[in-house]
């Protein structure tokens, strides 16, 4: 199959855009690209949103890699006279089936089956909520090797933390800090038990090479952390499985990306 012209000037404009908005951030690498959500909804924004698929520039993705296991390392405590307590919490649409609603997670095993419940669905309106002052670092683990986190935050007006793990659980790569305003929409809104109202959601794809600095080898861990200052993101996220054949020009931008990162580094060396 010959490559159209069409999907050249996708794949090299998701890797330019990515690598120009590199440049003046607080990020070392790549902050991410676009994609678009398709899903069905039963009852939105209290009930199910279920995740069909996303488009990537022209390659559509149907099948996901999710949470299997997941670790609290730490967890910020709330005022107990509140209804929310613990900085992250799970939550979960008034009217959703399925999915935990669970506040004060502690850093147990217990606890923290409530977080991979939350993460381990196509359910949308599955989340993780965190308190606007709250900090936490979670550890998560996906049931493969992944390429691509795709992540959804409630309001598009928060800050997340994430960074890669190898398998002994130690940090790699580089931390990145997703901001705020780096939000797109993703066309939904979602009214989860621990809010009045419905509420827009952003979206944001991140590439485990490019954005989070990782030059080899198979990734299936994250840490996702939160700060006082991050505003308390509100979350749901999946990967993509890195074994999948992508299209041809989705191959190529990211290419472009990690030829234009290599060519960064030396040039720092020399």
């Amino acid at each position: 199959m010959s490559l159209s012209v069409s999907k050249i000037a996708v794949a090299t404009g998701l890797a330019t855009g990515a690598l120009v908005s590199s440049f003046g951030t607080g990020n070392a690498f790549a902050v991410g690209f676009d994609f678009e959500t398709t899903y069905f909804q039963n009852d939105a924004p209290t009930g199910d949103i279920l995740l069909k698929s996303v488009q990537i520039g022209d390659e559509i993705i149907e099948e996901f890699a999710f949470v299997v296991d997941a670790e609290i390392t730490y967890n910020d405590s709330v005022e107990e006279d509140t209804s929310n307590s613990g900085a992250a919490s799970a939550d979960k649409g008034d009217n959703a089936t399925g999915g935990v609603v669970q506040n004060n997670l502690s850093e147990s095993e217990e606890d923290a089956e409530a977080v991979v419940a939350n993460l381990s669905t196509n359910n949308l309106n599955h989340i993780i909520d965190t308190e606007d002052d709250g900090a936490f670092t979670i550890d998560l683990k996906f049931g493969s090797a992944i390429d691509n986190l795709l992540i959804w935050e409630r309001g598009k007006n928060s800050d997340l933390g994430i960074v890669a793990l190898d398998a002994a659980g130690n940090e790699i790569g580089e931390k990145l800090t997703i901001t705020r305003d780096l939000w797109n929409d993703a066309g939904y809104s979602i009214d989860t038990t621990e809010i009045d109202e419905a509420q827009e959601v952003g979206s944001l794809g991140i590439n485990i090479f490019s954005d989070l600095g990782i030059e080899s080898g198979a990734v299936e861990s994250i840490r996702f952390f939160s700060e006082s200052g991050f505003n308390g993101p509100d979350w749901k996220f999946v990967g993509t499985d890195a074994a999948r054949v992508p299209e041809p020009a989705f191959v190529l931008g990211f290419t472009i990306i990690g030829g234009a990162l290599a060519w960064q580094k030396r040039a720092k060396a020399a």
